[in-house]
């Protein structure tokens, strides 16, 4: 299921076959430890970090930008589809199989912005996720076809990967980053 990848995230140390949450307890609780795994690496690292090579041609800050949309913008589709609405996925003008093109263009398009800011949008993104869950009863959350722009797939799984999976991703490829640094 394509959900946010691209070449920069596979392999990477069997992630790809990291269980998807069955219950609303794991979910949270796989977010919840993944986020504050990353949130703490990059607390430790400080800001200095922030233009320091990460992935190809990708800074640290470049990677939580990446990160933070695909995080956004799954919170943004359940949304739309607790309003009865499809929204288009993953955005607007691109299609699942040009994630890659997509990923770039969202990197382009926050290259301005500050590092304080990414990491201030990835922490409300991550607070939004959270609380979207909250606000999802267990069927909501669990079962197939809830949601049609869901596909076959349960609103579990599609935030599982949009925040679980992109949190670890990016702390892996941080601390990489980092040890690589200091040589």
């Amino acid at each position: 299921m394509p959900l946010g990848y691209s070449s920069h995230d596979l392999p990477l140390d069997g992630y790809e076959s990291m269980p998807i949450p069955k219950t609303r307890a794991e979910l949270t609780s796989q977010i919840r430890s993944s986020y504050t795994k990353l949130r703490a690496e990059l607390d430790a690292a400080g800001s200095s970090i922030a233009e320091l090579p990460c992935v190809d041609e990708w800074s640290v800050k470049d990677l939580l930008v990446v990160r933070t949309w695909w995080t956004e913008h799954v919170i943004d589709w359940v949304e739309a589809g607790k309003r009865g609405e499809r929204p288009t996925t993953p955005a607007p003008g691109y299609r699942w199989n040009e994630t890659p093109r997509l990923n770039k263009d969202v990197v382009i398009e926050n290259r301005r912005r500050s590092y304080r800011i990414v990491r201030a949008r990835l922490e409300q993104g991550y607070r939004r996720a959270m609380d979207t869950i909250d606000l999802l009863d267990d069927t909501e959350l669990l079962e197939v076809g809830v949601f049609p722009w869901a596909g076959k797939y349960p609103i579990a799984r599609w935030i599982s990967i949009n925040t679980t999976r992109q949190y670890l991703t990016a702390r892996t490829y941080i601390r990489r980053a980092i040890r690589e640094s200091r040589g």
